[in-house]
C-alpha cells in the first residue's frame, strides 16, 4: 500500500515531468464545445440563438428564449485515434455529457416579457480518450543521461540509504539504516528542490548512475578521510554506455476531466434579453506515463534495460462568470454578445514514481519508493473569451448561425508565489486567438406537432501558441445530425470530427525530444429533451 506524504514545495511537471508551467495551464483553458446533440451538430454556433441548454452555457442570455420549461439530458460516444508516423493508438469513452433544466416565468406580452433559471452540467474537456503509445529508435540521451542530470551537484551522502558515522575509538565507519527508499524518497520533500533530489535518489538506487572516482559504499576499515571524500563526493557518471542505440516505448494514458456547472439568471425586456452565469469548475486528471528503454548487448554497460513510471493526479475546482445579450434587431434576425471571465483556479498535485534496471548478470534492481507527494496546492487563471455572433430564423423553418469567439492565451497567469516566472514564458510563448463556428438547421414538418431536423456545421480554432514552432496546431471539425420532436419530447442524434496535430513533451529537460502526433477525434451525442 502506497504511503501518502504532503510536502510543502513545487517540483512537477507538465505531461509529467517537470515544474507546473503553460502545459499545465493550457489543459485547463483549452475548453471542447461539449454539450447538447442540437448544439454539437451545429458546431456551437448559438451565441445569439439561445433556447438550448448548452447555448446557456455560451450566452447566459440564452434561457430567456425557452417558452416553457425544459429539460434536457445528454450521452456521448467519443472514439479517439492518435497516431504518431504508422503507429496508431485507439481509446474509447461512454458517458454522461450534458443534463440542463430551464424554468422560464413570463411577466407580461410587453415590456418585462418573462425572466428565468437554469442550471446546466457538462463535460467541458475529457482526458479519457488522450492515450498514446509509440516506438522509437534513438542514439541520443537516455534514461542514464537523464538522471545523470539531476544528480550531478548532490553529494552522496544525501542519496545513501544508509547513514555513516564514524566511530573514533574503534576506528571504524558504522552504517545505520535511514528507513529505506521510501523513508528517504520522503524526506526529500524538505529538500531545496524536492523534485530534483527525488529523481537523483531513483537514479543512484536503481543503478542507472554510480559515483564518480568513488566507491558507492563505505568499508568498515576505510579511513575517516577515504569515508568522508565518499559522502562528499557530488559528480556521477551513467553506467549507460553513451552513444548506443537505445530502444524506446513510450505509453500515455490518462484519465478524468473537468466539469462545469452554470448556475444561470435571464431576463427579457422587449427585443433585448440579458443574462448571467455563475460557473463551478471541478478538476479530476489522472496520467500514467511508463517509459521503457533496452540497450544493446555489445556494449560495456551492464545494464541491459530500464523502466521508468510516472503517475500525477490533479485536483481542483474554479470559478468563473458569464454576461450575455441578445437581441432580435429585426424580424428572425438576432445577434448575441458575451464576455467569459477568467477561470479562477486552486489545484493540488499528487505524484508516485518507480525506476527499475535489468542488468547482464545481476538481476533487477528496483527503486520503488511507494510513496504518493501531495504537493502544495497553486492557483492560476484561464483567459478570459468576447463571443459575438449573428444569426437568421427564416419563418421557423430554417436558421443560419455563425459565431466568432475571440481569447487572448497570453493573459493566462499563474497567481502562486512560486510560479510568478512562469508568468514571463507564457507571455512569450501564447497570443491571441480567433474561433469560427457556423451551423444551420432545416425543420421540416410531419404533422401538426411532429417535426424532423436536419443539421450541420463546422468550426475552426487557431493554435494559442503565437512562435513559429506549435505545440499545439490548429483545429479543424465538422458536424452533421437529425432530430425528431413529437408531443412535447424531443430526441436528436449528431456526430463531428475534429483534427489536430500536436507535439507532447514528456520531460522539460534532457530527454525533451516531441513526436508529431495526429490525433483525431470521433463523437456521437444522443440527447433526449424534454418540456415539463
Amino acid at each position: 500500500m502506497k504511503k501518502t506524504v504532503y510536502i510543502t514545495a513545487f517540483g512537477l511537471l507538465s505531461g509529467m515531468l517537470s515544474a507546473q508551467n503553460l502545459t499545465d495551464g493550457l489543459r485547463y483553458s483549452m475548453e471542447d464545445i461539449g454539450g447538447t446533440a442540437r448544439f454539437r451538430a451545429m458546431s456551437g454556433a448559438f451565441n445569439s440563438l439561445g433556447g438550448d441548454m448548452s447555448a446557456i452555457a455560451l450566452n447566459p442570455a440564452g434561457s430567456s428564449i425557452f417558452t416553457r420549461s425544459e429539460m434536457t439530458l445528454s450521452l456521448q460516444g467519443t472514439n479517439a485515434k492518435n497516431e504518431v508516423g504508422k503507429q496508431a493508438t485507439l481509446s474509447s469513452d461512454f458517458l454522461l455529457n450534458q443534463f440542463g433544466v430551464a424554468f422560464p416565468i413570463a411577466i407580461a406580452e410587453e415590456g418585462w416579457k418573462n425572466v428565468a433559471f437554469a442550471f446546466n452540467y457538462q463535460k467541458a474537456n475529457n482526458f479519457e480518450v488522450n492515450d498514446l503509445t509509440y516506438n522509437q529508435q534513438t542514439n541520443g540521451a537516455n534514461l542514464g543521461d537523464y538522471f545523470l542530470h539531476f544528480a550531478n551537484g548532490i553529494r552522496q551522502e544525501n542519496l545513501f540509504l544508509n547513514n555513516y558515522e564514524y566511530n573514533q575509538r574503534a576506528h571504524r565507519w558504522i552504517a545505520r539504516s535511514q528507513g529505506g527508499l521510501g523513508s528517504l524518497y520522503s524526506r526529500m520533500g524538505n529538500a531545496p528542490d524536492p523534485f530534483r533530489y527525488r529523481n537523483a535518489i531513483l537514479g543512484y538506487t536503481a543503478g542507472l548512475i554510480a559515483p564518480s572516482g568513488v566507491a558507492s559504499e563505505i568499508e568498515e576499515t576505510a579511513t575517516e578521510e577515504a569515508g568522508k571524500a565518499i559522502l562528499r563526493a557530488n559528480q556521477y557518471k551513467k553506467n549507460i554506455t553513451s552513444g548506443t542505440t537505445t530502444l524506446r516505448k513510450i505509453e500515455q494514458y490518462s484519465e478524468g476531466g473537468v466539469n462545469k456547472y452554470n448556475f444561470n439568471f435571464a431576463a427579457r425586456y422587449d427585443f433585448l434579453s440579458f443574462g448571467l452565469n455563475l460557473n463551478s469548475h471541478s478538476v479530476d486528471y489522472h496520467m500514467v506515463t511508463k517509459h521503457y528503454e533496452q540497450y544493446p548487448d555489445n556494449t560495456e554497460s551492464s545494464i541491459r534495460s530500464a523502466y521508468f513510471q510516472n503517475e500525477l493526479r490533479t485536483v481542483g475546482s474554479g470559478f468563473s462568470l458569464q454576461l450575455g445579450a441578445i437581441a432580435e434587431v429585426a424580424t428572425g434576425v438576432r445577434i448575441g454578445l458575451t464576455y467569459t471571465s477568467p477561470t479562477w483556479y486552486t489545484l493540488q498535485d499528487e505524484l508516485s514514481q518507480s525506476l527499475s534496471a535489468t542488468t547482464l548478470s545481476n538481476g533487477t534492481y528496483f527503486a520503488n519508493p511507494n510513496v504518493v507527494a501531495v504537493y502544495e496546492k497553486y492557483s492560476f487563471r484561464t483567459p478570459g473569451a468576447w463571443t459575438v455572433g449573428a444569426s437568421w430564423v427564416w419563418n421557423k423553418q430554417l436558421i443560419l448561425s455563425a459565431d466568432y469567439m475571440y481569447r487572448g492565451f497570453g493573459n493566462m497567469r499563474f497567481t502562486s508565489d512560486d510560479l510568478l516566472s512562469e508568468n514571463a514564458i507564457v507571455q512569450n510563448s501564447l497570443g491571441d486567438t480567433n474561433a469560427l463556428r457556423f451551423g444551420a438547421e432545416y425543420r421540416l414538418p410531419m404533422s401538426k406537432t411532429n417535426h424532423l431536423f436536419l443539421r450541420g456545421g463546422g468550426r475552426y480554432e487557431q493554435s494559442p501558441y503565437k512562435t513559429d514552432y506549435k505545440p499545439i496546431s490548429r483545429l479543424k471539425s465538422l458536424s452533421a445530425g437529425v432530430g425528431v420532436s413529437f408531443s412535447g419530447v424531443r430526441v436528436d442524434l449528431s456526430y463531428d470530427i475534429t483534427r489536430r496535430y500536436y507535439q507532447p513533451q514528456l520531460y522539460e529537460t534532457v530527454l525533451t525530444d516531441t513526436p508529431m502526433v495526429k490525433n483525431t477525434t470521433h463523437n456521437i451525442l444522443l440527447s433526449f429533451s424534454m418540456k415539463l
